[in-house]
C-alpha cells in the first residue's frame, strides 16, 4: 500500500513494484492522481488498485486499510509517501499552514502505520517505509518551508521509535529524498532548479525512480537486518 500514489515518486514506487511481481494498491485523495496512476500502470500492463482517503483522517485510514486487506487479503509493505508542503516566508507563515503540513506528513504517517500493523504483526512479518526528506536531516531545513521541514525531521525520529516498539517483526525504515524531479517541483523557477543542481554533488536532481528503488530495496528481503535507519538519496547534498 502506497500512500499519495497517483504521482510523483509513489507512482514511480508503484509501478516499479509492480514490475517486480507485487500486488500494489495506491492511496489518493485526488481523484485526477489516481485516475491518472490506473491510467499509467495500465499502459505498462499493470494492474493498479486504487483507493481513495484522507490519510490525515483516522477514520478514513482505516477504511481504506481495511479495503486494502480486503481486497488482497494480506498487507506486507506500507510506503508512506503522501505528503504537501506550503511555501511562505516565516512572519507570514501561520498556524493553519503548520496544522495542514503537521496532519499530512507527520500524523498521517503514524495513522497509516497504526492501521496496517496489526495486519503485520498477525503474520510475524512486515515493512513499514516512511518518506523523509532531504529538509529533514539536521541542517538542511530551508526557510519557507519550515513547518515542511519540521514534519519531516519528525517523520524520522518516529520512525526509529516505531522500529523499536514494532521489532522483532516490523521493520520500519524511512527514505530521505533529494531534490526530486516530480510535478511539484517541474514549476519551479528555473534559477531554482539550477541551484538545487548545483548543491548536488552528483551534479542533477534525481529522478523519481532513483527514489523508488532505495524504497524497493528497503522492502525486499535484502533489507531484512535492516530497521530504524534514514536511507539518503540526495546526491551527496547533505554532504555540504
Amino acid at each position: 500500500m502506497i500512500t499519495g500514489g497517483g504521482r510523483g515518486i509513489g507512482l514511480a514506487t508503484a509501478l516499479l513494484m509492480l514490475s517486480e511481481g507485487a500486488r500494489v494498491g495506491i492511496v489518493e485523495l485526488s481523484e485526477a492522481h489516481a485516475q491518472k496512476g490506473m491510467e499509467t500502470a495500465r499502459s505498462k500492463g499493470y494492474s493498479l488498485k486504487v483507493f481513495m482517503g484522507d490519510v490525515s483522517k483516522k477514520d478514513q485510514v482505516v477504511g481504506f486499510t481495511e479495503a486494502f486487506v480486503k481486497e488482497f487479503g494480506r498487507i506486507d509493505i506500507l510506503v508512506n509517501n503522501a505528503g504537501v508542503a506550503i511555501s511562505r516566508p516565516f512572519l507570514e507563515k501561520t498556524v493553519e499552514d503548520w496544522v495542514k503540513t503537521l496532519e499530512v506528513n507527520l500524523i498521517g504517517v503514524f495513522l497509516c502505520a497504526q492501521a496496517a500493523a496489526p495486519h503485520m504483526l498477525s503474520r510475524k512479518s512486515g515493512k513499514i517505509i516512511n518518506i523523509s526528506s532531504i529538509r529533514g536531516i539536521d541542517h538542511c531545513g530551508r526557510e519557507g518551508i519550515m513547518d515542511y521541514s519540521s514534519s519531516k525531521a519528525a517523520v524520522i525520529n518516529l520512525t526509529k521509535t516505531m522500529a523499536k516498539e514494532l521489532a522483532p517483526h516490523i521493520n520500519v525504515n524511512t527514505v530521505a529524498p533529494g531534490h526530486t524531479l516530480t510535478e511539484m517541483t517541474a514549476s519551479l523557477p528555473d534559477a531554482v532548479k539550477k541551484n538545487m543542481i548545483e548543491g548536488s554533488y552528483l551534479k542533477r536532481m534525481a529522478q523519481p525512480e532513483d527514489i523508488a528503488r532505495a524504497i524497493l530495496f528497503l522492502a525486499s528481503d535484502d533489507a531484512n537486518f535492516i530497521t530504524g535507519q534514514v536511507l539518503l538519496v540526495d546526491g551527496g547534498f547533505s554532504l555540504k
